[in-house]
C-alpha cells in the first residue's frame, strides 16, 4: 500500500461512522510510502477528536509519531493517546493515554479508527445488554 491508498482507506474508514459529522483532514504526502495527516473530525454532540499522524505504509504499515485529541464542546480535554518518549515508567511505553484528570495511562498502540472508537466510547450513552 501507498501512502495515497492509505489515506483513501482512511477517509473510507472515518465517514463510515456516523457519528462523525464532519471531517476535516489534511494529507502531506512526503514520498511514496510516507505521509502525515492532520485536522480534526467534528463528533456527535460538539465533541472534537484532534488527529496527528506520521505514517509509513511500507514495508509494513508504521505510526512512526501520532497524537489524537478529543476534547468537549468547550475545549476541556476528555482524553489523548500519543506515542511521544517521555513516559519510560508505563508499561505500554511509548504508547500512553492521558485522561481527563491528568494521569498517564497505558494504552494499545493506536490509529484513527482505534482512537475513533475509543472517542466514542466516551461520548456516546452506554447502551443496554
Amino acid at each position: 500500500m501507498n501512502a495515497r491508498e492509505y489515506y483513501s482507506e482512511l477517509q473510507a474508514a472515518i465517514h463510515s461512522v456516523p457519528q462523525v459529522w464532519r471531517s476535516d483532514l489534511r494529507f502531506e504526502e512526503i514520498d511514496e510510502h510516507e505521509c502525515y495527516v492532520s485536522g480534526v473530525l467534528l463528533l456527535t454532540g460538539g465533541y472534537e477528536l484532534y488527529v496527528a499522524e506520521y505514517v509509513t505504509t511500507s514495508p509494513t504499515e508504521a505510526r512512526l509519531k501520532y497524537r489524537y485529541h478529543l476534547q468537549t464542546p468547550d475545549g476541556q480535554l476528555v482524553s489523548r493517546w500519543d506515542n511521544a518518549p517521555h513516559h519510560p515508567d508505563v508499561a505500554t511505553f511509548p504508547d500512553h493515554r492521558h485522561d481527563d484528570q491528568g494521569e498517564i495511562c497505558s494504552s494499545p498502540p493506536m490509529t484513527v479508527p482505534a482512537a475513533l472508537e475509543s472517542a466514542l466510547s466516551f461520548i456516546l450513552p452506554a447502551q443496554p445488554d
